[in-house]
């Protein structure tokens, strides 16, 4: 784990670290978080786009309709197109008066199946899903075996070539610490300042047929954990050793790496948030997109 932080104060497993001293007052607004998950097969990703179908505008609809409000939906991070999540929070402010748990109910009443809101609960007015967030764990999905099960198809890449695993594993390893990811990072078009990240965990496990490749950092930078796995599958099929993958850091040169593996098998696990002992608490980001 990381460096820890003693900044507030969320444990966003049931949102008790913070005071909610403030929550309201002369204004009558309260702040709401929502848990989500979704299968994101349909949609281009979490944010907002011109003509796309997204989860940020999806959710913000729904919320409309029960409200009469247009809310800022704030997301816990920008997802890729494609890419699923299994714990995502979203805060929005809202003088509506009706109770969170009628407002989760209401909103899967009018959500598609895709998308469903786990919880809701309200927070202080000063929590942001993505400011106050610790860091971020993702995981992405690989299925090895000859014929991809039908239902393993959505959040699975289907990968059926021999892969040295040991090698895969230790190279896993080196992407953990303090580390420049420019190598790793999207061709994007995006002047990224800052491209260098704090990976907390980084670790490949086989369970039968499938490889799952977890990766808990501070924030991702466009594509980052879908080039590491790319990169990882091209360790593991001889075509780049240690020592290369190693250089990476230093070379900040895109073309070096490996490919990168599609969207739809990266899932975000959850995102933790910071407790008042300092330390993050799993709620299931920081920075970026992965």
């Amino acid at each position: 784990m990381g460096p820890e932080t003693s900044e507030l104060v969320l444990n966003a497993g049931d949102m008790s670290g913070m005071s909610h001293r403030k929550q309201g007052g002369e204004t009558g607004t309260r702040n709401i978080c929502l848990t989500l998950a979704f299968d994101g097969s349909q949609y281009h990703g979490w944010q907002i786009q011109r003509n796309q179908p997204t989860i940020q505008a999806v959710v913000s609809e729904a919320i409309r309709k029960i409200t009469g409000e247009t809310v800022s939906l704030v997301g816990s991070g920008r997802t890729d197109a494609g890419t699923h999540a299994r714990t995502f929070f979203a805060n929005f402010v809202t003088a509506a008066r009706l109770s969170p748990a009628s407002l989760a109910r209401a909103l899967n009443g009018l959500l598609p199946r895709d998308i469903r809101v786990l919880s809701a609960r309200r927070v202080p007015l000063n929590f942001h899903s993505q400011r106050s967030a610790y860091s971020k764990t993702y995981r992405y999905q690989i299925y090895r075996g000859k014929v991809m099960p039908p239902h393993l198809a959505r959040d699975h890449y289907h990968y059926p070539y021999p892969l040295d695993l040991d090698l895969m594993c230790r190279g896993a390893k080196s992407f953990e610490g303090s580390h420049d990811f420019a190598s790793l990072a999207a061709f994007s078009g995006r002047a990224v300042k800052d491209t260098v990240r704090w990976v907390y965990r980084s670790d490949l496990k086989k369970v039968g047929h499938r490889l799952l490749y977890t990766a808990e950092a501070e924030g991702f930078l466009h594509h980052m954990v879908r080039n590491m796995v790319g990169t990882l599958l091209e360790l593991g099929r001889g075509r780049m050793n240690l020592d290369q993958l190693g250089n990476l850091f230093a070379s900040r040169n895109r073309d070096l790496a490996g490919f990168t593996v599609p969207a739809h098998g990266l899932v975000l696990l959850h995102v933790r948030y910071r407790t008042s002992r300092g330390q993050g608490a799993k709620g299931s980001s920081g920075k970026g997109k992965a």
